[in-house]
């Protein structure tokens, strides 16, 4: 009998302790998902993260952990009107995007961001024009300077040194 009183004690300890404890973790918890300007919600599978405009509640970022290491290989950035402009690629997940894709209002495509060296630094930079043709700025000695353009146009390239431009 008194060893039950004990124990009916000990777990109402416990259970108040636990109560508490969960407590603080619901709060950090809202802390870390609200921001002054986002909202934040896990998809059901609990693999992208997702933040919102508190202005307009639409989709601002996903953050993409497919196989839940706790590194986004991708980043989807959207604008305030919820559609996409930017997205980023980490495929070996070392924190760094490898590469980045930009968009246009209407979803297309414009342009490519390539970091070869995964320095934090573009090395490559491609402009794709309305007419299909593209512009790639190449930074090939890796000083942060675009040395090389390569101009594209019905998949026939032609490069030049951009020094050149300016003679």
């Amino acid at each position: 009998m008194k060893l039950q009183r004990i124990l009916i004690i000990l777990l109402a300890i416990i259970s108040i302790g636990l109560g508490i404890y969960s407590y603080g973790l619901s709060e950090t918890n809202k802390k870390l998902t609200e921001s002054k300007n986002f909202r934040f919600d896990w998809s059901p599978s609990q693999e992208i993260l997702m933040s919102y405009w508190k202005n307009n509640n639409k989709l601002s970022d996903q953050f993409i952990d497919r196989n839940f290491d706790h590194n986004y290989e991708r980043i989807n950035t959207y604008t305030t009107f919820g559609k996409i402009f930017q997205t980023c690629y980490d495929k070996n997940e070392d924190g760094i995007f490898e590469k980045i894709n930009i968009f246009n209002s209407i979803d297309e495509k414009v342009g490519t961001c390539i970091d070869s060296d995964e320095d934090g630094a573009i090395d490559q930079f491609t402009l794709i024009l309305d007419n299909g043709n593209e512009l790639i700025f190449l930074d090939s000695d890796m000083d942060g300077r675009y040395e090389k353009i390569h101009f594209t146009k019905d998949n026939k390239t032609s490069e030049i040194l951009t020094e050149k431009l300016f003679e």
